[in-house]
């Protein structure tokens, strides 16, 4: 995590006279990234096809079972060919990616660093980084306002320069803590950034059209829903690639519902 520490510092204070005490924690800077403002990139920043923040939700309600098939699901896609050919694909082949997980209002934690990942090699070094992270604990809660906004700040001289920038948001349930997700949603596809959405119906059937409402936003925006934690892997593994390649998903699938274009279609 030291990239992320040093580029928050230099967000924070060009001169880097911030101390570094023991106690400060990511979301502390992120928090002020939001309240003071961010730079624009530098020339120095790697140009990439895609900036992508993976946004796990590691909330109460997902047991340690679900999280981990999350991490699997993502692990399992940055492993297959078609990801891989995707973002060799690209004009720069190579995207920016980093996995946080979050849950309650006010705070969100990094598995990985921001990585580039443009071959097998590159995308192996990303998913052992997130494999090996423990889960943390987190304020109890589903804030999908607090996903979107710290989510947002990570783009921030995270040292690359992306075509797109998108937010893909995994969740179980809608928002029930703090300020609704819309005017978070808004600020965000106000700086350009597109935010996805792969809702999970195990508890909740209609979450895919919360999300359409509430969460997702932005340039080519789309939604893939989960029946359940067993078929994640084929759902992000559907999404991943359409993310990659900025286009639509196909309107059918075993992995659920799908929103393409703003319109729903039932399997």
């Amino acid at each position: 995590m030291n990239r992320i520490r040093e580029n928050i510092i230099c967000l924070i204070d060009p001169r880097r006279r911030w101390t570094r005490r023991a106690g400060r924690t990511l979301v502390i800077a992120v928090a002020a990234c939001i309240l003071f403002g961010a730079p624009v990139a530098h020339a120095e920043d790697e140009e990439v096809d895609l900036e992508l923040v993976l946004a796990i939700d590691a909330s109460s309600s997902v047991s340690t079972l679900e999280f981990g098939m999350q991490l699997q699901g993502y692990h399992d896609a940055f492993l297959d060919p078609r990801v891989i050919d995707t973002i060799r694909a690209g004009e720069q082949g190579v995207i920016a990616v980093i996995v946080i997980m979050w849950a309650g209002e006010g705070e969100i934690r990094p598995l990985t660093d921001w990585m580039r990942v443009e071959d097998e090699e590159s995308s192996l070094l990303f998913i052992t980084q997130f494999q090996k992270s423990p889960r943390f604990v987190l304020p109890d809660g589903t804030s999908l306002t607090t996903a979107i906004e710290l989510s947002r700040a990570l783009f921030d001289a995270n040292g690359f320069q992306g075509v797109r920038r998108v937010i893909d948001i995994s969740g179980d349930g809608p928002n029930n803590v703090g300020r609704q997700p819309a005017n978070a949603r808004n600020t965000a596809v106000a700086a350009g950034i597109t935010i996805n959405g792969l809702p999970i119906l195990k508890e909740y059937p209609d979450l895919d059209y919360y999300y359409s409402e509430h969460v997702v936003g932005g340039a080519g925006a789309f939604i893939v829903a989960a029946k359940n934690f067993r078929v994640f892997s084929a759902a992000i593994l559907n999404k991943l690639v359409h993310e990659i390649a900025g286009t639509f998903p196909e309107e059918s699938g075993a992995a659920g519902r799908m929103f393409a274009g703003g319109r729903s279609v039932a399997p």
